[in-house]
């Protein structure tokens, strides 16, 4: 089975937006390169950190295209393209490979609940087979906490031999780390498992993880790559545990909003404090709050 080469941090991407809601292509374009800058391996772009979901199919075309078209390198994304509709996932996926783009991140389909396994399996063929491209590499999307669906091993057997060049990996967001303990052992020699929290990051690659994919990375990416970069030296343990206390700093707020107050005090620019509805911006004593802890924690 071919794997995507989805080895290290990735970063799940923060979309930023100008105040009339819009996604703002100049600061996301700063931003990636920064968090290359700082070590990550790539970027999952439009996932749930990116508010992806909050997108038409048309703006999330066009936020792809703004972020190739300033030049970041196609080899480096994945890009998030999982929707309810076959047709959009198919769509979108598509134009993803069109722009050069090989590895995308989908969900299952997430509206109805209690899905057959095989009702999974057949929208994932229906997705693979209308897009019929080699070139295309999924990785498979476990976050049942928000998505209602979970891919159990044996639906991610069944799609690993009906497509066995295109299942690359998956990005296990589930917070249960022995289900991703599972996950390693029994397809960490065919896919790319990467552990959706760097809490998991030392225990998952020691597991047979490739990587991790996290959104904290967004605020502090140097000290998750230095981890990783670590990862069998005899100071791995502690470097873990300092990643791990960086992250406790966003307990208790809204992850996506928290992450977007960061960047806007980092760069000095308000318009990373914009979020689409239905999420709402930090409130101001929130905010006070939030960058207190982070000065405590993180100084």
């Amino acid at each position: 089975m071919s794997r995507g080469g989805a080895h290290g941090v990735f970063c799940a991407a923060l979309t930023p937006l100008e105040n009339d809601g819009s996604a703002c292509a100049q600061l996301l374009d700063t931003h990636l390169r920064f968090l290359t800058d700082a070590g990550c391996k790539g970027i999952v772009l439009l996932g749930t950190t990116g508010e992806a979901n909050s997108f038409t199919v048309a703006e999330r075309n066009a936020i792809l295209d703004g972020v190739i078209e300033r030049g970041f390198p196609a080899e480096r994304l994945i890009v998030g393209t999982g929707c309810c509709a076959a047709g959009d996932t198919a769509a979108l996926t598509r134009h993803a490979l069109d722009r050069g783009v090989r590895r995308v991140l989908m969900l299952p389909p997430f509206y109805y609940k209690n899905l057959a396994e095989d009702g999974i399996v057949e929208s994932f063929a229906r997705v693979i087979e209308t897009v019929a491209d080699e070139q295309l590499r999924i990785y498979l999307y476990q976050i049942p906490q928000l998505s209602g669906a979970s891919f159990t091993p044996s639906v991610i057997e069944i799609l690993c031999e009906k497509y066995p060049r295109t299942i690359a990996g998956i990005k296990d967001s589930s917070g249960d780390w022995l289900a991703i303990k599972e996950l390693c052992t029994r397809f960490g020699e065919r896919l790319d498992v990467l552990v959706g929290s760097e809490r998991f990051l030392l225990d998952g690659v020691h597991a047979g993880a490739t990587g991790c994919v996290t959104a904290t990375a967004n605020a502090h990416p140097a000290m998750i790559c230095e981890l990783y970069d670590e990862r069998d030296s005899a100071d791995a343990r502690r470097l873990q545990e300092k990643v791990t206390e960086a992250r406790f700093v966003f307990e208790g707020y809204p992850m996506i909003a928290a992450l977007k107050e960061i960047c806007a005090h980092r760069t000095a620019d308000a318009r990373w404090c914009n979020v689409r509805p239905p999420l709402t911006a930090l409130s101001p004593a929130a905010s006070d709050s939030l960058m207190a802890r982070a000065d405590a924690r993180w100084s």
